[in-house]
């Protein structure tokens, strides 16, 4: 059986993510090589993993060069500086790089319904059913609200550090656990 992993914001490519999120990498290739050995030291061949943006700064050549070395089978949820795979999507999917690219998705493991999305929201489908929200792009800057947490690889919130790695689905079920639904009702008379 496979487990689930969500990831975001690996910023491959990107010598200046290290200054912004004060990443405790020397430079990008000492990142590259960090972040693809923590990667793999949790993710195995047929495990999946829901990549949630921001992957890779670089040309499609390169970030090809990363996703030959990473495990896993991925599905990608396109981030705001994702546009070389946007523009090389329909060949990074024959080519089996990721087995699905969209905007937004849902999901359900092991009975839990999850919306992926790059962008954290203060409500979304099914928040007040206890649906998660998975997202990214804030880096850990934007705390987890009701069933939300950013789960990329600079947020603290799961475990309580940043570890540049993906998370199980154990450890974030774990962390929502903790967490309260937060109830709007939009159908409520104000």
């Amino acid at each position: 059986m496979s487990n689930i992993f969500f990831t975001s914001d690996n910023h491959f490519y990107h010598t200046n993510i290290i200054k912004y999120s004060n990443r405790p990498f020397v430079d990008v290739e000492d990142m590259h090589e960090q972040m693809i050995q923590k990667w793999n030291a949790v993710v195995g061949q047929d495990d999946i993993v829901y990549n949630l943006g921001d992957f890779s700064f670089g040309k499609i050549e390169n970030t090809i060069k990363i996703l030959k070395r990473l495990n896993g089978r991925q599905h990608f949820i396109f981030g705001n500086h994702d546009k070389e795979l946007i523009r090389n999507k329909d060949v990074l999917i024959q080519d089996g790089y990721f087995e699905s690219m969209d905007y937004y998705k849902e999901i359900k493991v092991e009975g839990q319904h999850i919306n992926l999305f790059h962008f954290g929201c203060r409500v979304w489908n099914k928040s007040h059913h206890s649906a998660w929200l998975l997202f990214g792009h804030s880096h850990g800057s934007l705390p987890p609200h009701g069933k939300s947490v950013d789960i990329g690889s600079d947020s603290p919130w799961i475990n309580g550090q940043a570890e540049y790695r993906p998370f199980t689905f154990t450890e974030v079920k774990r962390f929502m656990d903790k967490q309260e639904v937060t109830y709007v009702d939009h159908h409520e008379e104000r």
